[in-house]
């Protein structure tokens, strides 16, 4: 086998072991917000202009490398055998040039990749100018078309395994998430839930608020009451609480998976007994994490 040779600098790879019963061994790379930052002449002169900005702000003044990282993680799961866990934002807004980008990326490298999606996925200017209804409903309709798998609610059983995602981008978690989940629950099969932003923890919210400087918190299910002094946090609604609150009790539940903080590096931490939180840091740092599943 070809020894690996990062096209970047050294991607961050952290290693995860789940011990879930499995006869045989099954690897995985979990990494997240890629930001694909593709424009061209079919697009119009403020997306491109978003374009140009927004390289500027992840590769340039962050020094991220999010093509060069992601293909060094294409390369790193082609070349180890890994499946491809990706927790959203892969593009940073809606074009032909990024959809085409990511899906003949995925094709050329022929790694088996699964997703969920994230708040970039469907917006057309990354918030950065208004979009009319004809935009968001051209993006809803042609991004799905580009991917395997449904991002809206999607499953699938590798290696014993059952990965599911679900798209929590607007920061919670749709009525629909708990008649999904019990099915999948019922198929008696240890699962891997894929979601784009993290559920709470102490332990997520102190790295952001401690190394990232964060301030403004956008994480799913933040519960009321928390120390607010300098800081603002995402509303959540009873729904998303109480899915949150099944998912903490469902023991086949095996690992969560989340991105969307942009963090330097990845953060485990425990959302409930013998549950971790895996969070991926910033894809474009070349963050990720080798999962291994016995």
């Amino acid at each position: 086998m070809m020894s690996y040779i990062p096209i970047a600098a050294s991607p961050q790879y952290s290693t995860v072991t789940l011990q879930v019963g499995l006869k045989e061994r099954l690897r995985c790379l979990h990494i997240s917000d890629t930001h694909l930052l593709f424009s061209d002449g079919r697009d119009c002169r403020a997306k491109y202009d978003v374009a140009l900005r927004r390289w500027g702000e992840y590769v340039y003044a962050n020094v991220g490398r999010n093509v060069t990282y992601f293909l060094d993680a294409l390369l790193y799961a082609k070349r180890n055998g890994l499946l491809l866990l990706h927790t959203g934002d892969l593009i940073d807004f809606y074009s032909p040039a990024n959809l085409e980008a990511a899906e003949r990326l995925l094709e050329l490298a022929g790694v088996d990749c699964f997703l969920c999606a994230g708040n970039h996925e469907y917006t057309n200017y990354s918030g950065q100018h208004p979009e009319s209804r004809e935009e968001q409903e051209e993006a809803r309709r042609e991004v799905p078309k580009i991917f395997a798998d449904r991002l809206d609610f999607a499953s699938r059983i590798i290696g014993g395994v059952n990965f599911i995602a679900i798209d929590n981008s607007s920061g919670f978690f749709p009525e629909e998430s708990f008649d999904f989940f019990n099915a999948e629950a019922a198929r008696g099969l240890p699962m891997i839930l894929l979601i784009h932003i993290p559920i709470y923890t102490p332990g997520v919210l102190a790295m952001l608020r401690d190394e990232e400087n964060v301030r403004d918190f956008g994480l799913c299910a933040i519960p009321e009451n928390l120390p607010g002094a300098g800081c603002r946090y995402a509303p959540t609604d009873a729904a998303t609480l109480k899915f949150v609150r099944r998912l903490k009790s469902e023991p086949l539940l095996k690992a969560v998976l989340a991105g969307h903080v942009h963090a330097h590096r990845n953060q485990m931490d425990e959302l409930a007994a013998n549950l971790p939180l895996l969070v991926a840091g910033g894809g474009y740092y070349g963050c990720g994490t080798i999962i291994e599943i016995s």
